[in-house]
């Protein structure tokens, strides 16, 4: 490959670039995530058997609507965890929605494929706890990865495909073939062919609960157009999607108007919310 192109290619790819004072902003994930454990119960619900098999669910006072809203974190699969995602809780638990937050083995201690079973695994172990309970998956960066490959491996007629009942796609990579070409393949040790096989975008859908596809103004080009991409094609697929592009928001700070239903982002979660 030209090294230009490889210089290119890691620029569109590093979404840090466009956004100043990015460790700020994940800092104070974990910090307001803190603020949130400490002030809400909750609980941690195992999926599997190693340590990083669990989810941390924050049950709602009241069970009316019977909706939890469930979050896979990014950090480009080699950063971050459930402890820094819970900081949207408690917006949706003063709507009557549950949340959860899971996580998953970070590379290179597992590989993208795990990863993905894992989150399903935790989807599973959700439906299972809460039989009664619909979940709404979303997921940010990777985590918006892991959340639309959900909607690929699901056979049609499991359970939890039913139990699924919308998506939010928040500044995701959905065709991770041109990340072969960047460092931040290093520790995930992707191949062309493997690639190919973990790419949402390349594989047929089965999940069709209607989904927000969304990204910050503030993205680079190749995140912008992957997300505006993914959405065109779940379209032609019959998936009801809504594509938005989050006005003065970068690829960080988008998260924190998830639960904030006086925000853009806020208002457009809440329509998809209120059509369940």
């Amino acid at each position: 490959m030209h090294e230009d192109v490889k210089v290119t290619l890691e620029r569109e790819y590093s979404p840090s670039s466009v956004a100043p004072d990015y460790r700020k902003t994940v800092a104070a994930y974990a910090a307001e995530s803190a603020n949130v454990l400490g002030a809400r119960a909750h609980h941690r619900l195992a999926y599997g058997a190693a340590v990083d098999e669990y989810s941390i669910v924050f049950d709602a006072a009241s069970s009316d609507r019977r909706l939890m809203f469930v979050f896979i974190h990014g950090g480009y699969w080699q950063e971050l965890a459930a402890e820094d995602s819970c900081f949207p809780a408690a917006g949706f638990l003063a709507r009557g929605i549950s949340y959860a937050a899971v996580n998953y083995t970070l590379a290179p201690n597992a590989t993208i494929e795990e990863m993905i079973g894992q989150c399903g695994c935790a989807i599973e172990g959700l439906t299972r706890e809460y039989p009664d309970t619909n979940l709404v998956l979303a997921g940010s960066s990777a985590g918006a990865h892991l959340a639309a490959m959900q909607a690929v491996r699901m056979p049609e007629s499991a359970d939890v495909r039913h139990r699924v009942v919308g998506s939010i796609l928040i500044s995701g990579i959905y065709d991770l073939r041109p990340l072969t070409h960047t460092y931040i393949n290093a520790p995930l040790k992707l191949d062309p062919i493997r690639a190919h096989i973990v790419s949402p975008a390349l594989l047929p859908v089965r999940q069709v609960a209607p989904t927000l596809v969304c990204w910050g103004e503030h993205e680079t080009a190749e995140f912008k157009r992957q997300s505006a991409e993914h959405a065109e094609r779940l379209a032609k697929y019959g998936v009801p999607v809504e594509r938005l592009e989050v006005a003065g928001r970068n690829h960080f700070d988008i998260l924190f108007d998830l639960a904030n239903p006086a925000s853009q982002l806020g208002k457009a979660v809440d329509n998809l919310l209120g059509g369940l």
